[in-house]
């Protein structure tokens, strides 16, 4: 990946993504029509399960283009939508909070599958086993997960607000963090 600040730079579409599926999520919740630019007719979503409104909005947010990038993304945010799925079974009407929480999932994993993407073999090679590989490159990707989440706690808690910029420097940072933090004890 290059290094920390390349890596931020190159996982900007993570960023697009969450701010895309919070603003939806945010519209369903208000009943507010939902953002133009994910082209998603309100009426289609009229009968659908919880599960198939989710399917909706994933396949909206990134469509399908074979692309590693956006497999990992589609499966993040898929995965962020499947927790709170168990927890509230109406998309349509989910707290703040709870959007919160969705926008924060799909940045960690998203995030963590990148780096994943990205420089996972090289952890496992340096590695002394694959076994210890493996568990360190877990190690990365649960640090992520837990700066993403903390970064963006922090980050509503100063503004209020969490807008595209917001998300697009938690995710900078939380990238940032992660290599510098991994650069350094010689993990990548």
């Amino acid at each position: 990946m290059g290094g920390s600040g390349n890596a931020a730079r190159r996982l900007g579409g993570s960023a697009s993504a969450a701010s895309s599926l919070h603003n939806a999520l945010t519209s369903l919740a208000s009943g507010q029509p939902l953002p133009p630019e994910l082209g998603i007719n309100p009426q289609a979503l009229a009968g659908l399960t919880p599960a198939e409104i989710a399917d909706v909005l994933v396949d909206a947010i990134k469509p399908i283009d074979g692309t590693q990038d956006a497999e990992a993304t589609r499966d993040s945010a898929a995965r962020a939508l499947s927790d709170i799925l168990a927890q509230n079974n109406d998309l349509t009407n989910l707290s703040p909070a709870q959007v919160d929480q969705v926008t924060a999932a799909t940045l960690g994993y998203d995030v963590a599958h990148r780096i994943e993407l990205d420089v996972g073999k090289s952890i496992i090679d340096k590695a002394p086993t694959k076994g210890e590989g493996l568990d360190r490159l877990q190690e990365m990707k649960d640090y992520v997960r837990e700066v993403v989440a903390a970064q963006y706690s922090a980050e509503r808690a100063a503004n209020g607000a969490i807008g595209r910029a917001v998300i697009d420097r938690i995710s900078r940072n939380a990238i940032q963090q992660a290599f510098e933090v991994f650069e350094e004890e010689g993990g990548l």
